[in-house]
């Protein structure tokens, strides 16, 4: 073609596309912009040419283009060719354990494989501090923030330099600002909303997932970091939850994989983003639920909780010094342990994998030689009834300072909707019901609820049934001893 004025040579240069070369029409304009800078790639263009006769010219031989470019996406592989790795903030807690981290991430390359961490030991406690500070409008929220600053800058030196020190700092200093502005906004509010306290706490997470890619990427590994608010997509719900929207959350990993294809990815805990693409978290013990999440949408082989204990013991140590190790437990042995206080994992983290039979494996950093709890669905000969009958108790699980709450009164009896109400009052108030008990003549109910909520549980129901108080319907709403429940699994 006589009138192409432009030769592009692009052997080295990224994956480019003609879309991206050419954009939208308002696009056009800047298109050499798009156009790669690498040395291999050299565009000469006579001062004569006007940019739509580019445009036209850049069009037309998009086909040319096309045979140093390489235009075909990258597809997320799926399957047990992938492991998810979740390493809490105990094993991220400082610059030697980033690199303990970083060996076992490095040890065998044979798999795929996505690693999420935590915040740095303390980190998110801090920057809950710091809301907290700012809030109630006490200067010292500012000192608070230089603290988490320092531990994350010194961290930084004591791993990284060079340019991958440069760029960490760069964007942790940028961080450092925005949160400044935030966090000067609370105060003169003297309030934060949840979307502000979610931005602010989920800054943990970014930073320690950014130092473990650039140690990683130091000693020669392929691998890219992974901000999961760009990833998984969770809808809120009334209990101060979140429900993963799995179907969009699988689009958006396929799409940022085929822009950051790696066999090693460094992701987030803890934070992802609302439908409306606004930063929200997991809630307490997020992380552990964001591992799930991925190793359900890559259909993952397994899923490894990285934790300081050597797996799930029968017992609390501090409590039954017999307390041994679980080689395997259920999933609804691990859910009921769980929700009873046992120290293995929280109940909603085991319901992504079930849905794809994922095992999850709880593991120590600081003994690899232990082999770990592994939790998974039980196998045919474990499910049937003869071994039901042989089945042996496996643990034992305690919940501390609860208390016992009666409702009494003859006029309970038979009468619809009385269970809704005493347990609608409870909701009011925030409180968690751990137990039920009912009488067979429904005469009374009681309940169990934690100490510290107990009395705001009576006054609610007090309130509640007033009418039926002074009608002598209920003889009496009151608040019992303190009990300890007990778990046997």
């Amino acid at each position: 073609m006589a009138s192409l004025s432009a030769s592009i040579s692009c052997r080295s240069s990224p994956l480019v596309s003609p879309q991206a070369l050419l954009g939208e029409p308002e696009e056009r304009r800047s298109v050499l912009s798009h156009l790669p800078r690498s040395p291999a790639c050299r565009v000469g263009v006579l001062p004569s040419l006007r940019r739509r006769d580019l445009s036209k010219t850049i069009h037309a031989s998009v086909t040319d283009v096309s045979v140093d470019i390489a235009m075909k996406e990258v597809q997320l592989p799926k399957g047990e060719t992938w492991s998810v790795h979740k390493f809490g903030g105990t094993c991220v807690g400082n610059s030697q354990r980033i690199k303990n981290v970083a060996n076992i991430v490095m040890k065998d390359d044979s798999e795929r494989k996505l690693v999420v961490v935590s915040a740095m030991s303390k980190v998110t406690d801090m920057m809950y501090d710091l809301i907290d500070k700012a809030q109630s409008r006490d200067d010292t929220y500012v000192f608070a923030l230089d603290n988490v600053l320092e531990k994350h800058r010194s961290t930084a030196l004591d791993l990284l330099e060079g340019n991958d020190l440069a760029t960490f700092l760069s964007q942790l200093d940028g961080d450092i600002n925005n949160l400044k502005a935030m966090l000067r906004a609370i105060y003169i509010a003297g309030h934060a909303t949840e979307s502000f306290t979610d931005f602010v706490v989920g800054h943990g997470e970014l930073w320690s997932a950014q130092l473990l890619s650039f140690v990683i990427k130091k000693n020669g590994v392929h691998c890219k970091w992974m901000d999961t608010r760009e990833v998984l997509i969770v809808c809120p719900t009334n209990s101060d939850q979140v429900d993963p929207d799995f179907p969009e959350s699988e689009q958006r990993l396929e799409k940022w994989y085929s822009q950051n294809p790696s066999k090693t990815i460094i992701a987030t805990g803890f934070i992802a983003s609302t439908p409306y693409n606004i930063p929200t978290t997991l809630k307490r013990d997020g992380s552990d639920f964001s591992a799930a999440i991925m190793g359900a949408l890559l259909r993952a082989r397994q899923v490894t909780i990285w934790t300081d204990v050597d797996g799930v013991y029968s017992a609390d140590p501090r409590k039954v010094g017999e307390a041994v190790i679980l080689k395997t437990l259920s999933y609804q042995e691990a859910w009921e342990m769980s929700y009873f206080g046992a120290n293995v994992l929280h109940p909603r983290t085991i319901i992504p994998v079930m849905r794809y039979d994922i095992p999850i494996v709880i593991r120590n950093i600081f003994n690899l030689s232990a082999t770990g709890t592994k939790i998974c669905r039980p196998s045919v000969s474990e499910d049937d009834d003869s071994h039901k009958l042989e089945s042996y108790v496996k643990g034992f699980a305690t919940i501390d300072n609860l208390a016992l709450v009666n409702v009494e009164g003859t006029g309970m009896a038979g009468v619809p909707g009385t269970a809704s109400a005493i347990f609608g009052a409870v909701k009011d108030v925030g409180a968690n019901v751990i137990m039920i008990s009912q009488a067979s003549s429904e005469h009374s109910v009681c309940f169990a609820v934690p100490e510290k909520e107990v009395e705001a549980v009576a006054e609610a129901l007090q309130s509640r049934f007033r009418q039926a108080l002074h009608a002598g319907r209920l003889s009496k709403v009151f608040p019992s001893f303190v009990i300890r429940v007990h778990l046997v699994c």
